[in-house]
Order: C-alpha cells, then structure tokens, then sequence
C-alpha cells in the first residue's frame, strides 16, 4: 500500500473510531447529537493529525510489556480490599497514613522503549486505587507515586523499571 493510501486509510479509520466513541459516550443517535458530533469527530482528527506530524513519538513497546495489561485485574482487586480496609479504620476515627514514596526508576534512556516503559508503568500502575504514579523524573532516576496504605512496589511496576522502596 502506498504511503498516501495508507495514510488516508488510518485518518479514516481513527475518524470512525472517534465517531463511535462519541455515540458511545452520548449514547443515542439522536440528530442533535450528531450535529454535534460530527464536527467535534472532524476536529480531534484534525488534533490528531496535526500533533503526529509536529511531535516526534517515541513509544516502542514490545508486545510483552503490552501483555503485562493481564495482571491488571488482580491488582485492582487486591487494592480495592486494602482501600476499604483504611475506610472501615477511617470510619472507626483511624485515619490513613496517606504517604508519598519514591522509589528507584532504571530505565533513564531516551529511546522509544524506555518511553513505552515509563507509560506503560505509569498507567498500568495507576489502574490499582492504592497506587497513583504522579511521575517519573529521569535524571534523578526516581518514580514519585502517592498511597493510601503502604504496599509493596507492585512486580509489574518493578518490570518495567521500578526499583524496591529503600
């Protein structure tokens, strides 16, 4: 497929993406909602296209890092008991510690993987109610996240890059 095929195929198949996930988000078809939609549709393409062509990407993740999404459920479920716990205990007048914590971050390159990992592990990790990753600064080699309760650096995390709490 040639490159300008190509790229009217993608533009059009992230318009139809977003128009369905505009119907998916109003959920109806009513007209007023695609007179609304339609050109709301057109303009995050536009955004879309527009920031692919001025910035340069870097995210190369491997389908291994993309495959660590499985162990999402458990660590949900996981933190969500622990999450109750501390509001049963915040209830009977024992509030939270709620800390900060840092930990070491290995992965301080510039290339498109190590990119896919900081993403990877900051969004993978932030899925669990316990754990919000607030950032990754690379020159000081650390991952910033906030708790609840304190738990474990979860395995995945430390996957990517993450190292155990000191």
């Amino acid at each position: 497929m040639r490159r300008s095929a190509r790229y009217a195929f993608q533009t059009i198949l992230l318009g139809i993406v977003l128009e369905i996930f505009w119907i998916a988000c109003v959920s109806n078809l009513k007209p007023h909602e695609m007179i609304v939609g339609i050109p709301a549709t057109l303009l995050s393409v536009a955004f879309c296209l527009f920031t692919v062509h001025k910035l340069p990407l870097k995210f190369r993740p491997t389908l291994a890092e993309l495959a660590e999404v499985w162990r999402l459920p458990l660590y949900a479920a996981v933190d969500l008991t622990q999450i109750v716990w501390v509001l049963l205990k915040d209830l009977a007048g024992r509030p939270a510690p709620s800390l900060f914590r840092s930990v070491p971050w290995r992965e301080n390159a510039a290339t498109g993987r190590a990119t896919a990992r900081r993403v990877l592990a900051t969004s993978y990790t932030t899925v669990s109610p316990n754990f919000i990753v607030l950032g990754i600064d690379c020159q000081q080699g650390q991952i910033l996240f906030h708790q609840l309760t304190e738990a474990p650096v979860p395995a995945m995390t430390q996957r990517f890059g993450a190292g155990e709490a000191r």
